[in-house]
């Protein structure tokens, strides 16, 4: 739910606007309330279709068609689904009282607030809704929508008349017996603030409870005893929580990195992040991208199951496991590039990640390789029946003089983690056979390694002997090993350096596009 705050803060110098929204997420009594909306509009929300659950802060109530809440601005509240069939659709309307009514009809503390419908000041006023007032109030919206959709000459007086009509028609129906009576207003309000606050700046790593009771204007330790109070939730849990919420929502819907999610949550880095997502949602980053991908929305909950183990005793580097687990997933008529892609490939990808950030090193890179390796054994005459391609082609080498080979081959099992076809020159490679294999095998990338500073302007030699063949337009040229740096590539005209054997494979990925 907490994810359609950016349309309403998009919308805000509209006086009014309406939507209709189908929950999905099932509710649970362990939910944070990160999943929960503030926003500065005034919200009158209709359960049209469907039973859910509807969440104001820390009370929920079941929620069946005819159900309808206005909700004072600034007040937390979210609708959720029963179960995966049990979707209620929520009709709604955003509008600000101050750019609609006048002085009297804007102003809370007045009793003519909304026409009447937040009686004794409560936040939130309930009215069980008839098949006629249904039809009644569904017109009002419909005129609404079409007003403010059209924009014809004097829209806002238009929709100013349906709005009232429809606040006094709903207003009669109100039932102060059924409306939830929540903690005094003022601190309802008040937590309401900080939480639309922090929804507002979640992506700030310099947000504190400090800087946010500042701009309340009320003390912090007021402002953390009154989360403890109306929420039951700390302050420092519910910033966590809506971090990983929003986490959640980009693991889901984008392909953003992990360095990337955790600039745009406000998080710290990439291994406090590991461990406070698996801390809270049980599993990691990637797993919990795994279960929720598009790809598995045609799988039942084992077939999705067997791809996971793949990733995960990839990870762990049993190959014996991982070679039963692909076998197994064939025969359960998983398509072969699901498994390639999702299984064996993200797999090492999550390893990738973790070498990068220094949470695994060379010898687990090395195992999670091999048990990759035992499963292409696999897989791979499926993928040749499917006429499945790589995603790219490179030959990789360590240069002439060089006799080291552990930074060469820990990349070229990177790279074919990355679903790359590599050949693999081995060691002491001469720059003419890098070009003649690259000519030959219709290489995209030519990859050389370098330990030995001695042997570094050999790399040059490799650039200049692709020019002299005239290849240098469609043959990339990429460096790396230990005293390689980006100033010695740019010098010698290669296109592209990385430091580590995870960005070089992210990087070849790139450059075969």
């Amino acid at each position: 739910m907490i994810q359609n705050t950016g349309r309403i803060q998009q919308e805000r110098a509209q006086p009014i606007f309406s939507d209709i929204l189908v929950c999905d997420r099932i509710y649970s009594p362990e939910l944070s309330v990160s999943y929960l909306t503030a926003t500065e509009f005034v919200e009158i929300s209709i359960v049209v279709e469907g039973d859910g659950f509807h969440q104001i802060l820390n009370e929920t109530v079941e929620c069946h068609v005819g159900d309808m809440y206005i909700l004072n601005r600034d007040t937390a509240h979210a609708y959720f689904a029963k179960n995966a069939e049990e979707k209620p659709t929520i009709r709604r309307i955003f509008f600000a009282p101050e750019l609609l009514f006048d002085e009297i009809g804007s102003d809370f503390d007045n009793d003519s607030f909304c026409y009447g419908v937040f009686r004794d000041k409560l936040p939130v006023s309930y009215a069980l809704l008839n098949s006629k007032t249904m039809n009644e109030v569904e017109f009002f919206c419909d005129r609404i929508a079409a007003e403010t959709e059209s924009k014809e000459y004097s829209w806002q007086d238009a929709v100013k008349s349906y709005l009232t009509m429809l606040l006094i028609t709903v207003g009669r129906y109100i039932n102060m017996a059924d409306t939830l009576q929540p903690t005094r207003h003022k601190e309802w309000v008040t937590v309401s603030n900080a939480m639309r606050c922090i929804i507002n700046r979640y992506s700030d790593p310099n947000m504190t409870l400090e800087s946010i009771a500042s701009s309340l204007y009320v003390s912090p330790s007021h402002l953390s005893r009154l989360f403890q109070k109306v929420i039951g939730e700390s302050f420092l849990d519910y910033v966590r929580n809506v971090r990983i919420t929003m986490a959640c929502n980009l693991l889901v819907n984008t392909n953003l990195k992990n360095e990337e999610i955790v600039t745009r949550c406000g998080m710290k880095d990439v291994p406090s992040f590991y461990r406070l997502f698996k801390a809270n949602m049980g599993i990691t980053p990637y797993q919990y991208r795994m279960h929720q991908h598009t790809n598995y929305q045609n799988y039942k909950g084992e077939t999705a199951m067997s791809i996971i183990e793949i990733s995960e005793n990839l990870q762990r580097g049993k190959g014996k496991l991982v070679k039963e687990l692909v076998q197994k997933a064939i025969d359960e008529g998983i398509p072969a590039t699901h498994i390639l892609n999702d299984g064996l490939i993200n797999g090492m990808n999550v390893i990738g990640e973790k070498f990068k950030n220094n949470e695994v090193y060379v010898p687990e890179v090395l195992v999670a390789a091999r048990a990759m390796n035992m499963g292409m054994q696999v897989l791979k005459p499926l993928l040749l029946e499917d006429g499945v391609e790589a995603t790219g082609k490179v030959c990789i080498g360590t240069v002439q003089g060089d006799l080291h080979d552990i930074g060469k081959n820990l990349v070229k099992m990177m790279m074919e983690g990355k679903g790359l076809e590599v050949v693999d020159l081995g060691t002491d490679v001469s720059p003419e056979t890098f070009v003649k294999t690259a000519i030959e095998q219709d290489c995209k990338v030519i990859c050389c390694s370098a330990l030995l500073t001695t042997t570094m302007t050999v790399m040059e030699d490799v650039v200049k002997e692709a020019e002299k063949a005239g290849i240098r337009d469609r043959v990339k040229i990429m460096v790396g090993g230990a005293p390689i740096t980006q100033e010695f590539c740019d010098k010698i005209g290669a296109d592209c350096y990385t430091s580590d054997a995870a960005s070089a494979a992210d990087a070849a990925v790139e450059l075969c596009k």
